[in-house]
């Protein structure tokens, strides 16, 4: 009699386990929430080219949206360097290529002062800081394109130098093998140069757009375990 008493005890306990947990295709329904179709159009609408880049767009969630082209990047870079002697425009980086390792060095304008400093994008606007709106900024990251629509993230807590504080350059020259500083040809007047990355898959050259945004609220549904 025991025996027969148990059955239908387990198989309740199951039925409500199997009712109540989580699946995947529960998950996969909820990221595929408001994308999908949407996200197709919009890049089916903005096809890159490709092709050598001579300027680059910094927009989306700064104060001060700018075009620059070679000669600004240059004199934001002597500005930077009046306003603060030590800040870093120069960094030496070894990463991995498709065709082996490749060591450069690079010199430009780093990430963070062209987000942040007055005489470049003026600093971050707040963007989607969430239901938790503590350190909103570290739910901001940035986008680079080039132009033929390659594209990277960095998010702003690795450059921000109270958190990470990483050294990430938007790169317009690099040394030559005789040692002089020479413009960059093959990438593009700019490239993004992400100094401890392993791999140089962030290494985005021909920079066309540098973009920052908010991460949106969570697709998932809440679930409590």
């Amino acid at each position: 009699m025991r025996f027969t008493r148990q059955i239908p005890i387990a198989s309740l306990i199951l039925s409500t386990v199997f009712l109540w947990q989580p699946t995947l295709a529960d998950s996969k329904t909820d990221i595929n929430w408001e994308r999908g179709e949407k996200i197709s159009s919009v890049w089916n609408q903005n096809k890159c080219p490709g092709g050598s880049s001579q300027s680059f767009r910094l927009g989306g969630e700064v104060n001060n949206p700018t075009t620059y082209n070679l000669q600004n990047l240059r004199n934001l870079r002597d500005v930077l360097k009046n306003q603060n002697p030590a800040v870093v425009t120069e960094v030496t980086v070894t990463f991995q290529t498709g065709s082996g390792p490749r060591t450069e060095t690079y010199y430009g304008v780093p990430l963070w002062e062209l987000i942040n400093n007055p005489k470049a994008g003026g600093g971050l606007k707040p963007g989607n800081s969430g239901v938790n709106t503590k350190n909103s900024f570290l739910r901001q990251y940035v986008l680079v394109d080039a132009t033929d629509c390659y594209g990277a993230v960095v998010a702003i807590g690795e450059i921000q130098p109270n958190f990470e504080g990483k050294t990430v350059l938007i790169a317009f020259e690099k040394k030559a093998s005789d040692g002089t500083v020479v413009s960059l040809t093959d990438d593009g007047f700019a490239r993004l140069v992400v100094s401890g990355d392993k791999a140089g898959g962030r290494y985005v050259s021909n920079v066309t757009n540098i973009v920052i945004l908010s991460a949106p609220p969570s697709p998932l549904k809440r679930k409590y375990f």
